[in-house]
């Protein structure tokens, strides 16, 4: 049995939206820099500090991390829950038409628009060098906009793993993105059965990671890179041996990392969940503030972790904070969702 109900839905929405607007504003600094910009712990929405990819944005505005996902949920109902190739490429290149979207594409992202608007390179009179593998697409870019994508599968994580190939395929198909991605959406698909526990949300991911890998490996490229199922258990068990969450967030920085590769993101969150013992709050506040790709982690963890204890377990204040500072209707795309969901199992 699933909990396919408007709370949960919304949880995963909300989750993600909050951790990408409250990490917005610590991005790139380390734990420490967090502290002295901040005075202390973050557990509040900041407005961006000049200095952050975020500068400009108001305190609560999300950016691409959560953006991204937000776009590809309202093409998918668009086409009634069915997830495919050009579903993907459609709500790719319409997030791209948003001015406040689109400034934070990155390199990989923004290859994958300028390729499906058929834009040409421009020829710079030197050769062009092309490696024989591009390493440096196995980023975070595919994970961050992961954990939704099980909502349009219910609590079925091989459904939620085949989604995510398929969508996440168009931008960045390769074994280690496809890996992280994965593993948030499998997880997230867990999250949403009823009953379930914090170690099988935690399993699922790590399934999720070892089937992208595999899947990547077959429908993409293969990139160096370390596995992302076996850092996933290191982090898990650092988050587990800590005693307690700075403590947790020191050990999982300095052994797995938190930047914008799914190597070292992808697995702190694991971490980070696995840490907080399955606290919602305290979850996304340690993403907030691990330090360097934190709208990302949180992001994220935001993601799994609302759709595991549903939107009432946020403040109300966070949902208001977000209405106001963004032109995205969560709530309205979650009772989308939900009904997709109804009128689904009604011809099953």
């Amino acid at each position: 049995m699933n909990r396919m109900n408007r709370d949960n839905i919304l949880g995963c929405l909300l989750g993600g939206a909050v951790g990408d607007a409250m990490g917005a504003a610590t991005e790139v600094r380390t734990m420490e820099q967090i502290k002295e910009q901040f005075g202390g712990y973050v557990r509040e929405f900041f407005t961006p500090p000049e200095d952050t990819f975020a500068h400009g944005c108001k305190r609560g505005q999300i950016t691409d991390d959560f953006s991204i996902a937000y776009m590809n949920c309202v093409e998918i109902v668009n086409n009634h829950g069915i997830i495919d190739e050009e579903t993907a490429k459609k709500a790719l290149l319409k997030w791209y038409e948003v001015p406040e979207f689109k400034r934070f594409a990155g390199p990989t992202t923004k290859a994958a628009v300028q390729a499906l608007a058929g834009e040409t390179p421009v020829d710079t009179g030197q050769e062009t060098f092309i490696p024989a593998v591009d390493n440096g697409k196995g980023t975070n870019g595919a994970a961050m906009k992961a954990a939704p994508i099980a909502l349009f599968g219910g609590d079925d994580v091989e459904l939620a793993i085949r989604n995510t190939v398929k969508l996440c395929g168009v931008t960045h198909n390769n074994n280690i993105a496809l890996s992280g991605a994965c593993a948030i959406a499998a997880a997230t698909a867990q999250a949403l059965h009823e009953g379930t526990t914090l170690n099988e949300i935690i399993d699922a991911g790590v399934y999720g990671a070892a089937q992208g890998d595999q899947l990547g490996r077959a429908s993409g490229k293969t990139i160096c890179g370390p596995s992302i199922e076996k850092r996933i258990k290191k982090a898990v068990e650092l988050g587990i041996l800590a005693k307690d969450m700075e403590e947790a967030l020191t050990l999982i920085e300095d052994y797995i990392g938190s930047g914008l590769m799914a190597a070292e993101a992808v697995p702190a969150v694991f971490g980070l969940i696995a840490a907080s013992k399955g606290d919602l709050l305290e979850a996304l506040f340690a993403g907030v503030n691990i330090g360097d790709d934190t709208d990302t982690v949180a992001t994220m963890i935001g993601g799994i972790m609302g759709a595991y204890r549903g939107a009432s377990s946020f403040p109300d204040e966070y949902l208001t904070v977000i209405k106001e500072n963004n032109r995205i209707d969560i709530e309205g795309l979650a009772e989308q969702i939900e009904e997709l969901w109804k009128g689904e199992q009604e011809h099953v």
